[in-house]
């Protein structure tokens, strides 16, 4: 194998980059979670710094210690670093306190509302409007602080240093709000003791530092920490006998550098190359799957995975499926229905509690990922196999699934698995939500999120494998569903994160037939995009304000709903087409992750 980031080894800084500048009061709080002030500014109270202090033209570079990457660096510290977590009615003035270690938010209740209510004061089964907004208002609670001694099993001089500190204390805190998912910190982070984790995680944050402190000795540290990853990657690569632990290294070696080529844009692969975070991730698949354990058990229910594996699974799943929503169906005298079909089995692995918890790494749960490469894979069969019985059953099969589906998280305050298998759906209590209200606390905002995907789920299947058209009924009926969920939710502060449904929201304005609709998407797209910072929104909003130019009236896509046959084969499928005027119109591979 042969890593697909060779190609970018020493070019950070060379190319025309996005800048950003810092606001006035230094306080990003978006995909990255930090208070920067600039130093000439004064405050009339103290106020903490984010972890990528800055760089003096005149500063030296001290301390150099370049650590060959001869010496073993496969060595994975696994250590479960215990978290800990203020209480509900704890304050904060900074987003981050740089002596503590510490990112934390703080809801702010009426003492009368916390001492007046309890969780067992009302009936899980059966909450008033005003019983559940008041509980999800305390549901609020401090995202957990650093430990004071994580990231000390690697030296680093000071600027290694505090490119690692970004990526803990402010980087991190943007991936997710579910602190025992947010894979990037527990999972990726702990694997400091390897050199190819620890250099791509200092690259990667270097980015995000220099896109405000664009010096020169940054840029330089930016590609020595990469050309350092992208050599231990390489050196994994070529190996043909590699042990759990270092293929476990590889994956996340390649998953971190992927993530690098997402968000920096501007170095993104133009079509009709692969884009490098697509090769990164399918290799990352295959070597989820030459380290798979899943077929020494009878049950699936009995495979019990690491937290790593899981997360690993979970975040190379999601943007194998999603890259899927977009390119074209394999060719019918290439598809392998029986390869295909057992594809992403590693996502099942586990019982129902564990299939239907939301992940923090994708924002839902991997029952409802892997429902949705099955989507794929019925409208892949029935283009190959028009005549077959089977397909449509088994699409309305899922479809009924999704239909009934309910997610759980364990968030304070959230309903257990149990519960929440007979209670009503998220939807409910959305649609019942008042007019301008938005979530305010983190098991809010997971249920809405999930939710949101599971609606955006039901909508893909409708299109693409039931092949109905987007102005059909019950495609507008759940595209306002769905723009109901996304129109609750915030977008900067501290519930926002990138586990925010961005998917989902393009998918809303791509389809919109509804005024309301679009203009849901695109408030949305403009609020995320106006924060300074980077992200792969921009170019994706981009992409939906060149398709609003000519969707509604591109022939290929009509559909008439009188004329709308019985027999899914029959049916014209026009999101195909839809694929294929995009492809024809965009300069690359979308990345809707």
């Amino acid at each position: 194998f042969v890593s697909p980031f060779k190609d970018c080894l020493d070019t950070f800084g060379k190319l025309p980059s996005l800048r950003f500048s810092r606001p006035t009061d230094g306080t990003v709080n978006s995909y990255i979670k930090f208070n920067w002030p600039k130093r000439d500014e004064q405050y009339s109270r103290p106020s903490s710094k984010s972890a990528a202090t800055q760089y003096g033209e005149d500063d030296d570079i001290q301390n150099e210690h370049v650590r060959q990457l001869s010496r073993s660096s496969s060595t994975l510290v696994a250590t479960n670093y215990p978290y800990t977590q203020a209480s509900p009615e704890s304050t904060s003035e900074q987003l981050y306190s740089e002596q503590r270690g510490r990112y934390s938010r703080s809801p702010s209740l009426p003492s009368s509302s916390t001492s007046n209510l309890s969780p067992s004061s009302s009936s899980p089964y059966a909450r008033s409007w005003d019983q559940q907004k008041i509980l999800r208002q305390i549901a609020g609670y401090t995202v957990p602080k650093v430990p004071s001694h994580f990231g000390f099993v690697s030296q680093m001089d000071d600027m290694d240093r505090r490119f690692f500190d970004f990526y803990t204390k402010n980087w991190c805190p943007g991936r997710s709000i579910l602190k025992q998912t947010n894979l990037w910190l527990t999972d990726f982070a702990c694997m400091e003791g390897s050199e190819g984790v620890l250099s791509a995680i200092q690259s990667l944050a270097g980015v995000y530092v220099y896109d405000y402190q664009p010096l020169e000795k940054v840029g330089r540290r930016i590609n020595l920490r990469y050309r350092q990853a992208e050599a231990r990657l390489s050196q994994l690569l070529e190996r043909t006998d590699l042990s759990v632990d270092e293929a476990s290294e590889l994956i996340t070696i390649l998953c971190i550098m992927s993530m690098h080529d997402i968000v920096l844009t501007e170095r993104r692969c133009k079509w009709p190359e692969v884009p490098r975070w697509l090769k990164g991730t399918e290799l990352c698949e295959h070597f989820l799957e030459s380290i798979d354990e899943g077929s020494r058990f009878w049950s699936k229910d009995n495979i019990q995975l690491s937290s790593l594996r899981n997360s690993q699974s979970v975040i190379v799943g999601r943007a194998l499926i999603l890259s899927q929503l977009m390119t074209p169906l394999a060719s019918p005298n290439t598809f392998d229905p029986v390869k295909e079909a057992n594809r992403f089995g590693w996502l099942l692995y586990g019982n129902n509690r564990d299939m239907y918890e939301i992940h923090g790494g994708c924002g839902f749960s991997k029952k409802l990922l892997h429902c949705m490469s099955q989507i794929t894979f019925c409208s892949a069969r029935l283009n190959q196999c028009p005549e077959s019985p089977v397909v449509p059953i088994t699409i309305r099969y899922i479809l009924s699934e999704l239909l009934d589906m309910r997610q759980w998280s364990n968030t304070p305050y959230s309903n257990p698995f149990e519960v929440a298998q007979v209670q009503s759906q998220a939807i409910e209590w959305v649609r019942a939500a008042p007019e301008k209200y938005m979530v305010s606390n983190t098991t809010e905002m997971t249920e809405v999120t999930a939710e949101a995907w599971r609606i955006t789920a039901v909508i893909y299947l409708q299109c693409r494998a039931l092949r109905l058209p987007r102005d059909h009924p019950d495609v507008v009926a759940n595209l306002s569903y769905l723009a109901k969920c996304i129109s609750i939710m915030p977008t900067s502060g501290y519930q926002f994160t990138a586990q925010a449904p961005l998917f989902p929201v393009f998918l809303l304005g791509m389809l919109a037939t509804v005024g309301e609709h679009a203009g849901v998407a695109q408030k949305w797209f403009d609020s995320v995009t106006s924060a300074p910072v980077r992200s792969s929104v921009p170019p994706l909003y981009e992409t939906l304000q060149r398709i609003w130019t000519w969707i509604d009236d591109e022939p290929s896509i009509v559909v008439d709903l009188e004329s709308l046959d019985d027999d899914i084969a029959n049916r014209y499928p026009w999101w195909e087409h839809l694929i294929q005027r995009v492809q024809e119109k965009e300069q690359e591979i979308l990345c809707l992750t």
